[in-house]
This record gives structure tokens, sequence and C-alpha cells, in this order.
């Protein structure tokens, strides 16, 4: 009989040459290597944040579909919500980008030109110059002026510049809102200018895609498909509530009190304080509209009581830098608790249940491998999972032959002190909790919907040796689900490093766990 343990893969890896990656400028992010090439007929469905999963993006092929949060309020994104309303693209930007086949070396004018736009695309004013210098700079591109137009052919020089010219016309009819292009990412104002102009997120990502020559099989899909200001909140273990993206991950100093409510855990169905007056400015109903409460969910309570006062920001935008001052990585102080859940808010401080995309359920029906992504676990993972209905299709999905978690190596700030198997836990968590309840009409009351196992939502846990984190292997295998270890010398770091994944160690790791799918088949 097989025991457990025995189920924990440490293989060791064939000898290979390793591949070298300029992460600016490098080979198609979407090329393969000798090892991906054995499963190229394998799709994956990778749920991940805008930066976690970038260094891993060309291990899944060349038609990788990737679900996206569209919540991050932080960097220049925080910036177009104040001014624009809409969802969060930043996130979805930074992976459009991150495909657009750039080679090391170009030398046909196709390849010249998909490098010029990528330079484009990418590029970022600075943050610390005066707002003169950045207003000038945007007004050259805006012109058509700036040497970043260099290599890119007229016609596609002039069809990027028309959404230039429609999000600059947008920010002169908010000029009182004096729109700061300080830390500004000219991706992030292309998909603004064309979702704007279009009425919708998907199609503004199909133009970028279209006219960047990112491989028609790619897909990058917002978890939400919506029109409307996306808010994620937290629900700490002391009753704490915290409000917006970067109130949970990474507060600037001066916010970090701004943003924390404390509400009994009691009232965890009243009405939370108002959100922010920029982010109602801009609300806006459309088809896509996701704003009212779950009819399944209890009636929402609100109470004069419970109400507590908004944070308030001055409508011209000038109470500091606020989250235009986010720097992912830089130095983070813990939770004052441990996150219990995330959970949507609408623009009035109620927690609504939206669902997810068509696009990211027919992803889920139609894909061979659905990968959990390294990244900020609360709030780049879970804003993929905290849907209604989610868990019974992952778990339900015919064509799913594996749904891996990738492990992150370290703890950060929404993660503290925790072990491998309470990120598992997290994930299973959250899916249990929103999977949508069955109805019983004749009686007109909720059932609850079936206890999916551990290892009908996740069947194989990938770690890298060398982790910093506790790796509590017992407690996994326990629960049904796999692991697989990366050795040190299929990732690289040297001893002592923190192990990052890499396309190479993602591919290695992929392949142990096809193994073991096909030997259980």
């Amino acid at each position: 009989m097989t025991s457990p343990r025995s189920l924990l893969f440490r293989i060791q890896p064939p000898q290979e040459p390793g591949h070298i990656h300029d992460f600016a400028i490098m080979d198609s992010p979407l090329s393969e290597s000798p090892t991906a090439r054995k499963n190229k007929d394998l799709t994956y469905l990778i749920i991940s944040g805008g930066t976690g999963a970038n260094s891993i993006a060309g291990a899944f092929g060349h038609s990788p579909s990737f679900v996206l949060p569209v919540s991050d309020d932080g960097g220049s994104s925080s910036e177009i919500l104040r001014c624009f309303g809409g969802p969060s693209i930043g996130d979805i930007r930074s992976r459009l980008t991150r495909l657009i086949p750039v080679r090391r070396h170009p030398i046909s004018k196709e390849d010249k030109e998909r490098a010029a736009i990528y330079q484009l695309m990418a590029y970022r004013f600075p943050s610390d110059a005066p707002e003169k210098v950045v207003r000038d700079m945007w007004m050259d591109i805006v012109e058509g002026r700036s040497h970043l137009w260099s290599g890119i052919g007229e016609d596609k020089k002039e069809c990027i510049r028309a959404f230039f010219v429609h999000f600059e016309t947008q920010c002169l009819k908010r000029a009182h809102k004096r729109f700061s292009f300080r830390n500004f990412s000219l991706g992030n104002g292309f998909l603004t200018g064309a979702r704007d102009l279009f009425g919708s997120l998907p199609s503004a990502i199909f133009l970028f895609k279209s006219i960047a020559g990112v491989e028609h099989g790619a897909q990058v899909i917002p978890v939400i498909n919506t029109n409307q200001t996306v808010i994620i909140a937290a629900q700490l273990a002391n009753s704490t509530t915290l409000v917006g993206q970067c109130a949970i991950s990474h507060p600037r100093p001066s916010a970090s009190h701004d943003s924390s409510i404390s509400t009994p855990l009691g009232l965890g169905s009243a009405t939370l304080p108002s959100i922010h007056p920029f982010l109602r400015s801009h609300f806006r109903r459309d088809s896509r509209t996701f704003d009212t409460p779950d009819e399944s969910a209890p009636p929402t309570r609100s109470h004069s009581g419970d109400r507590l006062d908004a944070v308030t920001h001055d409508a011209e935008g000038h109470d500091g830098e606020g989250n235009l001052a986010y720097r992912k990585g830089e130095d983070e102080a813990p939770l004052e608790a441990k996150i219990d859940r995330i959970f949507y808010i609408n623009l009035y401080g109620q927690e609504i249940y939206p669902e997810p995309n068509t696009d990211y359920i027919d992803a889920i029906q139609n894909r061979d491998i659905l990968v959990y992504s390294c990244g900020s676990l609360w709030t780049s993972i879970v804003p993929c999972l905290a849907l209604k209905g989610l868990a019974e299709q992952i778990a339900r999905s015919q064509t799913l032959k594996a749904k891996v978690l990738l492990l992150n190596s370290s703890n950060d700030r929404e993660t503290t002190d925790y072990a491998a198997s309470e990120y598992v836990a997290t994930i299973l968590a959250m899916l249990r909790h929103y999977d949508k309840p069955r109805r019983n009409r004749a009686r007109d009351q909720l059932l609850p919907g079936p206890e999916w196992k551990a290892a009908n939502l996740i069947s194989h846990v990938v770690w890298l040796e060398g982790a910093k984190i506790e790796i509590d292997e017992d407690q996994i295998l326990e629960s049904g689900v796999k692991m697989v270890c990366v050795p040190a010398n299929v990732h690289g770091a040297q001893h002592g490093e923190i192990p990052l994944f890499s396309n190479e160690a993602v591919e290695w790791a992929m392949e142990r766990v096809l193994e073991d799918v096909n030997h259980n088949a």
C-alpha cells in the first residue's frame, strides 16, 4: 500500500542547459523550452496578480489564459480611479505588456515594431519629477513628437495615439480634478482611453493584443466584467475591517489608520462605512452592474449606531500623494491581526456577491491545468476566488487534469508566519465560503452546496527547496493534496537566498504533476 509520504515528489531533474532571461527585452515570453514542448498541447488557466506571475509567463505554452483581479488601487491606478473610476487595469496592463513577443535582437521590421510598442506601453513617467515636467512629456506623447514613437508604423501610431488623445480629452473634462501624470504608465492610459471609448474592458484588451501582436491564443481575463469601480475589503480576526487593496497589502504610512475600521463581528452584515467620495463620483450603471447584494444572502442591515464616518478626501486630490506613492515590495509592517476573509463591497460600503466573468468560467470548462500562481495570497489570488459558484465550476470541470498551487517561498504582510498548509486552507476556505448555495423554491429556503474535498479544488502543491516558510508536509498530504518539491539545482537559488519560481522551475514541476496524473489515470 502506498504511504502518504510516497506522494511527495523529490525527483532529480534532467540536466539541461539553463536559460538566461532579460526581463525587460527578451525572447518571446511564450517561447518554448525543450521541456515545455513535451506538453505543448496542454492548455493552462493561471490565477494570478499583476507581478507575481510575470516572471513565469513563458512556462505555460502558446495559449495560456491569465485571470487577473481588477481591484488594485495602488500606483498610477489609484490616480486613474480618482479621476475616472472604473475597474483597475494596472495588473491587466502589466500582464499584457509581458506577453508582447519581443526578441532580444530584433531583425525583421515586425520584430522591431513590436519592440517599440513594448517600450511605449511599458513606459512609466518618473514619480519624483515636477508635475509640469511630466505633463510636458505626456503632451509630447499625445502630439506624436516623443522619441518613444520611433519604430512604430504610422498606421499603428495613429491608432494608439487616438486613445491617448481620448484620455487627454477626458482629463480636460475633469480639469478640476487635476490628474497627476507622475508615475503614470502609458499602457494604463491606453487601456483606460480604450475602455472609456468602447465601454468595455475586454474590448480594450482585444485592441491591445491586436496592436501589440500578442499571441492569438493567449487570454488576459478580468476576473469580473464590469465598467464600475471594484473594491475589496478584508475582515481581520480582531474585528477590524480594512477597505481597499493598498490598505490591506501596502498602505502608505500616513494612511495606515485611515482605512481601518473597527466593527463588531456580530454586525458583519451591517453596512460598512461610506467609500471615498472620489470612488463614488464616477459610479455608472450598465448591463454588467453588480452593486446590489445577492438575493441568496441575508438582507443587509443598517443601523444609525453602526454607521461610521467615511474616510474623507479632498475632491481636488490635495490630500497628499494618496496611493500614488504605493511601491510594491517596500518594507512592510505586519497586519495587526490575521485576515479572516476578503469580500467585495459596492461604492456605498455594502457587501456584494459578484459573479465571475463568463470568459473565466469558459476557461475553467475548457483548459487542462488550473494554476493558482505565486504572489500576494489575499489581494491577488483570493479576489479571483471570492466569487459565487466558482468552487463548483472548478470541482466539476470535466477537462481540468490538475489544480496546482505554486507556493510562495516567503511570507509577506498579508501572510505573516503562515505555514504551507495555511495557504492551502485559505484557498479552500474562500472557495467554499462563496460557493453558490442551492435554493429550495418549494420551501423558499437556502440549502448549503456540497462540501468539496480539498483534492477537488487543489490537487498538487509545488514548493521550492530552500523556501523560507514552514513546509508542514504531513498536514497537507493528509488532506489528499500531493506535493512536488523543486530541487535547488532546478530553481538555481544559492544557499541562503530566497528561491524564486522561473519558467524552467515551473515547467519541471508541471512535468512531475503530469507524470503523476498520467500514472493514476
